[in-house]
């Protein structure tokens, strides 16, 4: 009983932040609560998978999170898990297939962050449409996310962001790393997902 009320009132605090704003400012909003969830999943699934030698695990929380969070804003708790499903499936198929593609497909060194962002945001943003049962917006979705995801971990890799945690353990890099690109990844998924909200064009029954 207890667990119902504070479910309730959680989803009525994060569905007021949203619908308290603007229609123009739905799309910032959403912005900042797919940066948001990204970011905590990236940070739970980088340090999993630094501190288990874990990758497949690490990114399908940060797919699942970052879904989730993205779902109960928009429909609530009863699609959310549909999201999260759908969302760490694609994301961790995505990531780890970008890994281990460089290794049969050469890949320039100086694009291979990029590359491996693209492909795991076109898979992950991509899936997202299985559960908004919007299929002709996938590449939208896709597209974003790919943008997002491969602007963030080419960015890290310019700025040598995992220097600044050289003296850090491990498991604290990794968490870092990928709760940066979670943040940007998410954001860019949220900026889209904002604007086909803004359309009329989800419907999640």
């Amino acid at each position: 009983m207890l667990e119902a009320i504070f479910n309730a009132k959680l989803q009525g605090i994060m569905m007021n932040a949203i619908t308290k704003t603007s229609k123009i400012m739905t799309i910032p909003a959403l912005a900042c609560w797919g940066s948001l969830g990204f970011a905590i999943g990236g940070a739970i699934g980088g340090a999993i998978w630094f501190a288990y030698d874990a990758p497949y695990i690490g990114f399908a929380i940060l797919g699942a999170l970052g879904g989730a969070w993205l779902g109960v804003i928009l429909k609530g708790w009863r699609q959310a898990w549909k999201l999260a499903l759908n969302s760490a499936i694609g994301f961790d198929i995505g990531f780890m297939a970008a890994l281990i593609i460089p290794f049969a497909i050469p890949i320039p060194v100086t694009g291979q962050g990029f590359f491996i962002g693209a492909i795991a945001g076109i898979l992950g943003g991509g899936s997202m449409w299985i559960t908004l049962r919007k299929w002709r917006w996938a590449g939208v979705l896709s597209l974003a996310s790919a943008i997002g995801f491969g602007i963030a971990i080419q960015l890290t890799k310019w700025v040598r962001f995992s220097e600044l945690f050289m003296y850090q353990p491990q498991v604290v890099m990794g968490a870092a790393t990928v709760a940066v690109w979670g943040a940007i990844g998410g954001a860019s998924l949220g900026i889209a997902l904002g604007y086909l909200h803004n359309r009329k064009s989800l419907v999640l029954d």
